[in-house]
């Protein structure tokens, strides 16, 4: 007797289980529904125009996302909660990765990154978004500064490498994002994808509103260029720290700047610079 209803219990929680797993692997492959856009969004670093309620969330980066698009663009919103998970962002870029064929694998992406311009390009790319400036902005601008820093993109291969680099100078819509940090919100990238930009390297990337995909998004890392600038800023931190320390009995503690020191540092810079990188199942919204 005992033993049938030991049976019966374990039969029980077996069921219950494998409901509850069921229940929440159905939960999590589900797709994030991108939302449709009657009006073309603002690419300001901000999050105003977007609906809280529609937000993703990765735990490891502790970061929110979402989609929007229309006919013709692909909107990306990205919240760092925590600027440490910003990691070597600055360096790296930001790369949104687009698969076709249901795959958590690189084939094509756009990266994004602070490019430093001229005061004409900059005139040329805001007549693009905004529509034909006056001349007295024109010389404004110009005035202003000669060279200014604007965010853009470029398409690259699974390997990182540019194959379509954004130019300036060209007359189609360009991939374009902006970054701002936002009181009680967390620092928001706000980006914009022309639809038909990846048309370029495989017609299996043109992107169409109700299309379901995989999209991945990958920053940080300890990169030689990362390497670099790292080890350049902490010399830099060095040189400041031993400028400022006047007690002799002090300096003589510090380290020495031996080889296992030189290992130590980097061990540390390579910490700082973590790559994360994470995937999701994305459906495009139609026109209702």
């Amino acid at each position: 007797m005992r033993s049938r209803i030991f049976m019966r219990a374990t039969f029980l929680t077996l069921l219950i289980a494998t409901l509850c797993v069921t229940g929440l692997t159905k939960e999590k492959d589900a797709p994030i529904e991108s939302s449709w856009v009657a009006t073309p969004f603002q690419i300001d670093g901000l999050n105003k125009e977007w609906n809280n309620d529609s937000l993703g969330y990765w735990k490891r980066a502790d970061t929110s996302y979402a989609f929007a698009n229309d006919a013709n663009d692909l909107y990306i919103l990205f919240i760092f909660k925590n600027p440490r998970f910003l990691s070597s962002i600055r360096h790296t870029g930001f790369t949104v990765w687009f698969n076709t064929k249901g795959k958590n694998a690189k084939a094509y992406g756009v990266n994004f990154r602070e490019k430093q311009v001229t005061a004409d390009q900059l005139i040329t790319r805001m007549e693009k978004e905004q529509g034909p400036l006056q001349e007295a902005q024109k010389q404004k601008i110009k005035q202003q500064s000669p060279t200014y820093f604007i965010y853009t993109g470029d398409l690259v291969d699974k390997k990182g490498e540019i194959v379509v680099k954004a130019s300036l100078d060209e007359t189609k819509e360009l991939p374009a994002f902006r970054s701002m940090p936002v009181k009680g919100v967390g620092i928001i990238h706000e980006f914009k994808i022309p639809l038909a930009f990846l048309e370029e390297v495989s017609a299996d990337y043109v992107l169409e509103p109700g299309q379901s995909l995989k999209i991945g998004f990958d920053w940080g890392g300890f990169t030689k260029e990362v390497q670099d600038a790292l080890a350049k800023e902490q010399a830099d931190r060095n040189v400041a720290a031993r400028e400022r320390a006047t007690d002799m009995s002090n300096l003589g503690e510090r380290r020495d700047g031996s080889e296992s020191d030189r290992f130590q540092t980097m061990a540390q810079l390579r910490n700082r610079a973590r790559n994360y990188e994470f995937w999701t199942d994305v459906k495009l919204a139609q026109e209702k």
